[in-house]
């Protein structure tokens, strides 16, 4: 049986440590008969859960004791990823594997076209150059498409998170608050529809059936009742010697994770792990990651790296061949002394990379980029 001590004199007797109640969450994830049921046993049954949270279950916490609460069983706050600038999206844009190619050819067409050209190096640099802008306009569009998408998702997230209120007992009074400003030992009201906005157990209900796909997949209601329900179902299972059990959910559980959502019923809750600890906020941890990209620009990637290939080996051969020519004429000749013939190897490294170049359609990204932003467009219009 873990051991629970009081950390701030400052606060009520909170005595339940935030790694018990976590344990307890894991249990009831985890479950393959009823491990929840038995911790809550083994540490006194419910009702012992309100004195170890320090908790009244019909009045409530108190004000004053919710900064305490806060820093000893965390913030139901989640971080928020700070919005990418400008100049991010743009390097991003750039990471596009076609993109790259493009830019390391149209350098060195420019350098090697400013050398070989004599009599025209004035213009020598323009085609180089011109894939360039092809270049700066698909990534500067990329970005600005990403940067007005994002702006917009933002836009969606806090209308939808402004909508996100429980009612909870606080004071011996049931007040409207904002799911962030849950704390363990909160007493909300569930009522039919609402979303669980951190792990809980409940301590009264009626006909309670939740939702719990989101999270096990499971596509049929689980029932929750209270712990002395679940008590006496699952003393009654193991008295008729677990004939009636087939799958966990049917031994009721008091236990509601985060991310669920109440399907019918009402009843009361009170409030155990919050935040990154909860269930919902260890899967935020797990899937924070970057964005992935999309089906189209899987395919686009995985065209753009053949068509990459191809030009390069394309490439390469075609500058063995000449070499090879240059070599055999050299012998047959036998004018290897004149050094001014082996400027026709730049030619040839030319040659080679508009091979790359031209395998390439530097258009490709752009289109690809203008066909989204519209398709965005007419989504966000709809």
């Amino acid at each position: 049986m873990a051991t629970f001590e009081q950390v701030l004199p400052c606060t009520p007797p909170l005595r339940a440590e935030k790694e018990d109640l976590v344990v307890l969450m894991t249990k009831c994830q985890e479950r393959t008969f009823s491990e929840d049921i038995d911790f809550i046993e083994g540490h006194g049954g419910a009702e012992a859960f309100e004195k170890l949270l320090g908790v009244d279950f019909k009045k409530g916490i108190s004000s004053n004791e919710i900064e305490g609460r806060r820093y000893r069983y965390g913030s139901n706050k989640f971080e928020e990823t700070p919005p990418k600038t400008f100049f991010g999206l743009i390097c991003d844009a750039l990471e596009d594997f076609t993109l790259r190619i493009l830019l390391v050819s149209a350098f060195i067409s420019v350098v090697a076209n400013m050398i070989v050209e004599h009599d025209h190096r004035e213009i020598a640099w323009i085609e180089g150059f011109a894939i360039f802008v092809a270049v700066v306009i698909c990534s500067t569009v990329t970005a600005a498409n990403d940067y007005q998408k994002e702006k917009q998702f933002r836009k969606l997230n806090e209308v939808a998170n402004s909508r996100k209120e429980v009612n909870v007992w606080r004071d011996g009074e049931l007040k409207t608050i904002h799911e962030s400003e849950l704390v363990t030992g909160d007493i909300i009201k569930l009522v039919e529809g609402m979303d669980i906005s951190a792990d809980m157990m409940v301590i009264q209900g009626n006909e309670l059936t939740i939702d719990e796909s989101a999270l096990t997949g499971e596509p049929d209601p689980i029932k929750k009742r209270k712990y002395k329900e679940c008590l006496d179902k699952r003393n009654e299972t193991i008295a008729n010697g677990r004939q009636d059990w087939k799958k966990h959910s049917d031994i009721f559980s008091p236990i509601l994770m985060s991310g669920t959502k109440v399907l019918t019923g009402e009843g009361r809750a009170v409030v155990l792990v919050v935040g990154e600890a909860s269930c919902v906020g260890k899967i935020r941890s797990l899937v924070k990651q970057e964005d992935e990209q999309t089906p189209l620009q899987e395919k686009l990637e995985v065209i753009a790296k053949d068509i990459g290939r191809f030009g390069l080996i394309s490439a390469i051969i075609t500058l063995i061949v000449m070499l090879t020519r240059f070599i055999f004429d050299r012998i047959t000749t036998d004018s290897f002394d004149d050094l001014s013939q082996y400027v026709q190897i730049i030619d040839y490294i030319i040659i080679a990379i508009t091979v790359i170049v031209v395998a390439i359609p530097e258009g490709l990204p752009l289109a690809v980029t203008l066909s989204l932003a519209y398709s965005v467009k007419k989504n966000a219009q709809r």
